[in-house]
């Protein structure tokens, strides 16, 4: 019987199971500020309030030198016209789509020189 040997990367950081949740962000905020929780929760709602307004208004917001977001319009798409399936590779015809509007989110250096 043959023994198997484990690999082992070295220097690789092992990632946590699940991202961080909402409160688990905001109890650590509250530590690393020395401030109660639920002042913490207020000023993160205030700042989701205002990078809201600022995006619908202008069409961007630029989070403290972090990350930029960027309103996008998508413009209505006609049905009807023929196109290839990628998967199949036959015809088929497009079907119509509403316009609508999405939010783009780009890294900015500051993030970029810390990952």
């Amino acid at each position: 019987m043959a023994v198997k040997k484990k690999s082992k990367k070295r220097g690789a950081a092992k990632a946590p199971a699940k991202p961080r949740t909402k409160m688990e962000t905001y109890r650590i905020l509250a530590e690393k500020t020395d401030l109660p929780r639920k002042e913490v929760v207020a000023v993160c709602d205030a700042l989701a309030d205002v990078m809201v307004k600022s995006v619908k208004k202008h069409g961007t917001y630029n989070l403290l030198g972090l990350m930029k977001m960027t309103l996008v319009r998508k413009p209505a798409v006609r049905g009807g016209k023929m196109v290839r399936n990628p998967f199949t590779g036959e015809m088929v015809r497009q079907k119509p789509k509403a316009a609508f509007r999405t939010i783009r989110v780009r890294p900015l250096k500051a993030v970029k020189d810390r990952l």
